[in-house]
């Protein structure tokens, strides 16, 4: 019998029969967020901290952050974390003051070694900065995409975007660059 049923399927794919899915989304992304305790950016309050792994959009040839993001978790982590990342504050009106810092050393303190020492040299981490900020400008899946093109790629949110309003202290792409040529 089951290669009947197998003809008759075939048959009426082939004569264009209409298929329709039957799996029904019938839950919201706080629902599903809620079922595993993954918080986001947009569950932060101001003032609150958060590290992060570049996670960048572009809009008006500005950078800002998806508020889907998920904090890093250093603590938890099993791996262990290397070069740059960022520890971003959030501001009032949906921005954020972002600093790199040396993932590892942040990891460390994470893990309640709190007077960590720094594991990157200045030349290192400032070698670090300058391949972020170049990262920024690479292509395909891990490149940096409009903010409407994250929401295309992202139909069930709704996504609200934070601000970057300085990395380490600039507000400009060049200014990172050019202090992280020092030292």
């Amino acid at each position: 019998m089951p290669k009947v049923v197998g003809v008759i399927a075939s048959v009426c794919l082939l004569a264009g029969a209409p298929v329709q899915a039957e799996m029904l989304i019938d839950v919201d992304v706080t629902t599903a967020r809620a079922s595993v305790g993954e918080t986001t950016l947009d569950d932060l309050s101001i003032n609150d901290t958060a590290m992060i792994y570049q996670s960048f959009c572009l809009k008006d040839d500005r950078l800002y952050i998806p508020g889907w993001t998920t904090p890093t978790d250093l603590a938890a982590s099993t791996y262990p974390a290397t070069g740059v990342m960022l520890k971003l504050a959030v501001l009032p009106g949906k921005k954020l003051r972002m600093n790199f810092i040396d993932a590892a050393q942040a990891q460390s303190m994470a893990k309640g070694n709190i007077s960590a020492p720094p594991v990157m040299t200045a030349e290192s981490y400032n070698k670090d900065v300058r391949e972020a900020v170049n990262r920024l400008f690479g292509g395909g899946a891990f490149g940096t995409a409009t903010c409407d093109e994250e929401q295309r790629q992202n139909p069930l949110r709704t996504l609200t975007v934070f601000e970057v309003d300085s990395i380490n202290g600039y507000n400009k792409l060049s200014d990172v660059l050019e202090a992280a040529k020092k030292n």
